[in-house]
């Protein structure tokens, strides 16, 4: 151990941290703070006047209420342009690996990303290890660190909110995420992602290039409406739009049948349910084409469920929709986690 190593035991770490979901929807965030073992959410809230991508960029500065101001902020983002694999590697992965990682991602000018890695599973001897590889046009980070361009709260991480999300579901108290194989699957504005989990480990992640916005497209074009209405018609399920979704993210589930049917095969083990998260969580046409699709239940998770909430931290108008604040969750306690 260096004297570098001893210093940074004694850094103060973040307790007091603002996650931010950027999204096309505007901001969601979340305040958390830890308190020796646990975590408390002191303040929830939704800022729709800031879409990201902003339509006409540099985007407006984020200027958070004073009850969602923390010191730190925990940013996640689309990053449709990322590149993200689950790879694996012969033997124990060290910094030795990072350049094998690079190429494994395809990377053509590493300049213009930033490149992270996670292990997942170490490997030792002729064992595999398990990494998951990540690569996030560097635009895109600055682009986000730009609407917090000064003051509190001061940009301390970011991640793809897809696996935010697979976070905040690694870090809620479903007994079966330890004893079971479970699939969970969240649908981004332009992405889905989908993951498979065996014993609390990520046995697959893949992200498909179709997301809500392509289905609210499609009812668009089928019914002759606007996007206003589009969108909710697929929330209230008034009209039969059901071969329209199924037009749009059929198939991507035949994909992910594939893809289940592999893990299943490999791991020994067999996915009983799917977690679904994102904005067609409230579409009835859309879960009954996954639903029919994977042959499963389908379920979903509150990212706060196993959290403290202080009282008045969530406003009375978001009460129920907590499903909603999911990526900016998993993306403090995964902080959290890290830095423990």
């Amino acid at each position: 151990m260096n004297l570098n190593d001893i210093a940074d035991r004694f850094k103060k770490r973040p307790q007091d941290v603002v996650g931010i979901d950027l999204s096309s929807g505007g901001a969601q965030v979340v305040r958390i703070k830890k308190n020796n073992d646990h975590n408390v959410v002191t303040g929830v809230g939704i800022f729709p006047d800031h879409p990201f991508p902003p339509e006409t960029p540099p985007p407006q500065p984020l200027v958070l209420p004073p009850q969602l101001k923390a010191k730190y902020a925990c940013l996640t983002v689309p990053a449709d342009g990322a590149i993200v694999k689950l790879l694996s590697f012969p033997g124990a992965f060290d910094d030795g690996g990072i350049d094998k990682l690079v190429e494994s991602l395809g990377i053509e000018n590493v300049d213009d990303y930033r490149i992270g890695y996670k292990v997942i599973t170490e490997g030792h001897g002729k064992q595999e290890s398990r990494v998951m590889g990540v690569a996030v046009p560097n635009t895109e980070l600055e682009m986000a660190c730009a609407m917090l361009p000064a003051g509190l709260p001061a940009p301390f991480a970011i991640e793809i909110a897809g696996l935010a999300t697979m976070s905040s579901f690694l870090h809620s108290p479903l007994p079966e995420i330890e004893s079971d194989a479970s699939a969970v699957m969240d649908f981004g504005p332009n992405r889905t992602s989908f993951a498979i989990f065996n014993r609390g480990n990520l046995a697959l992640f893949r992200r498909f290039d179709v997301g809500a916005a392509d289905v609210v497209r499609k009812v668009q074009s089928t019914l002759g409406v606007d996007h206003e209405t589009a969108q909710g018609i697929i929330s209230d399920g008034a009209f039969d739009i059901s071969q329209a979704v199924n037009d749009v993210i059929g198939p991507i589930v035949k994909q992910m049948v594939v893809s289940r049917d592999f893990v299943e095969r490999r791991e020994n083990c067999h996915v009983k349910k799917l977690y679904t998260a994102g904005s067609l969580v409230k579409s009835r046409d859309s879960l009954d084409v996954v639903r029919s699709g994977l042959g499963v239940e389908l379920d979903s998770w509150n990212p706060f469920e196993g959290l403290e909430v202080t009282e008045g931290a969530i406003p009375e108008e978001l009460q129920g929709q907590e499903w909603r604040f999911s990526a900016a969750t998993g993306a403090v306690l995964g902080m959290f986690e890290d830095l423990a």
